[in-house]
């Protein structure tokens, strides 16, 4: 099972977007923030996360991909709620309002209107902002595929572990994360959350069937995207089991100066993202907004009696 994983990639088909499926469970209750650059989506986020962690509670926490020291979700499954960003790229909307899921809206804290002057450099700086992502989108494009990854080995184990799998009574779950991203600090791969996982090779075009006929075994499965083109898988988890079946060589990707260039891109458009933070920051009630979360962490984790 991963704690730390991403539900967005910066890949050859541009933006491509999991949050649709968070969290994973049906009955949780899904908190989307709203808010522009630098209004505390992430900060917030942290600081539940922080919170529970030192109560001992399981997190699951989601990397931004623009940013991986930046978080984009939480979710605590002992408590049935988690929250994200619902901002572009990865807009999100509650499938039931109020039944399964609302809105937090961190604007409400933007306490003054920007000059004509800030609005000029905000127009300029979000401009730039989009065209460092159409210019890494484009040269994660040019990328060539893999062609080792995808046969890199015998099926042979995954086969012999799907054939000893007993049928269970239950609904098996289906979670896909990206447990690999292409970021400004490069690509990026995220370990299991526990070590004791086995891994075994196999063979990319086998996991997205494998995946279903685990779950249709009554099993929970984690099926992982490949980073730079999704359309294919790069892993695939069985938590139940802790089994794990990778197709990854450690070569993949480490001479392509297309991914190099892509990189360089996306590193231009966090520098220029940091700048829109540092005119909306100024405008920002950071005492109110500190207040509410104070008071959220309280009726989330309250004071042993």
């Amino acid at each position: 099972m991963f704690q730390d994983y991403f539900l967005g990639g910066n890949t050859a088909e541009g933006f491509y977007s999991l949050y649709g499926g968070f969290p994973h469970r049906a009955d949780a209750f899904l908190h989307i923030l709203k808010g522009g650059p630098g209004t505390g989506k992430s900060t917030l986020l942290r600081a539940i996360a922080r919170e529970a962690d030192r109560r001992g509670m399981e997190v699951e926490r989601v990397l931004c991909s623009g940013d991986p020291d930046s978080l984009d979700g939480v979710y605590l499954p002992a408590l049935g709620l988690a929250w994200v960003d619902g901002t572009a790229p990865h807009v999100i909307e509650p499938e039931l309002f109020g039944a399964n899921g609302d809105y937090v809206n961190l604007g409400a804290f933007f306490s003054a209107p920007f000059s004509s002057v800030e609005k000029k450099e905000l127009r300029t700086l979000q401009t730039a902002y989009k065209a460092c992502y159409r210019r890494a989108y484009a040269l994660l494009a040019a990328c060539p595929r893999d062609n080792e990854r995808t046969h890199c080995c015998s099926d042979e184990q995954l086969r012999d572990t799907l054939s000893a799998l007993p049928a269970q009574e239950k609904q098996g779950r289906m979670a896909r994360r990206f447990a690999s991203a292409i970021t400004c600090k490069g690509l990026l791969r995220l370990p299991p959350a526990s070590a004791d996982y086995a891994v075994s090779p196999a063979p990319a075009a086998a996991l997205p069937a494998a995946a279903e006929e685990v779950q249709r075994r009554g099993w929970d499965v984690i099926l992982c995207p490949s980073p730079l083109f999704p359309d294919e898988a790069e892993a695939l988890l069985l938590p139940e089991k802790k089994l794990a079946f990778t197709a990854v060589p450690d070569s993949e990707q480490a001479d392509q100066p297309y991914l190099e260039k892509a990189v360089e891109a996306l590193r231009e458009a966090k520098a220029l993202h940091d700048e829109l933070e540092a005119l909306y920051r100024p405008h920002m009630d950071f005492p109110g907004l500190s207040a509410y979360a104070g008071q959220l962490l309280e009726k989330l984790f309250p004071p042993k009696e």
